[in-house]
């Protein structure tokens, strides 16, 4: 069970840059906020609100992912030469990484695979 102290002090404190500035927004020492981590309930309770606030991050990344394509391949047409070039490393850049990325994960697969019949 965690105190109401406790419970304030976490958005602040995973809103802050650092956990110095978290500390110091929060009004807790630094000895404090580490005593309260060795704490499985807060411990638990700080790592669910950072993940909820990253998966939003990731979902408005997602969100915006076709927007920010669109921008990308429409700057291919533009009249800046450097910009052009730039640009199209950039998505030659993005499509081998991802072709790449497919590639480990079907080899994992299969390892995992032959893994598994040998178990």
């Amino acid at each position: 069970k965690l105190t109401t102290r406790q419970l304030k002090a976490i958005p602040i404190l995973l809103a802050a840059k650092s956990y110095e500035a978290g500390c110091k927004a929060a009004r807790i020492s630094k000895a404090c906020f580490y005593a309260w981590m060795q704490e499985e309930g807060f411990a638990a309770e700080f790592e669910r609100q950072r993940n909820e606030i990253v998966e939003a991050a990731f979902g408005l990344i997602a969100a915006n992912v076709e927007k920010a394509v669109c921008t990308l391949v429409g700057l291919l047409d533009t009249g800046d030469e450097r910009t052009k070039r730039l640009t199209a490393n950039d998505v030659i850049g993005h499509f081998l990484k991802r072709r790449e990325l497919v590639d480990v994960e079907h080899r994992i697969q299969r390892i995992e695979e032959r893994l598994e019949g040998r178990g």
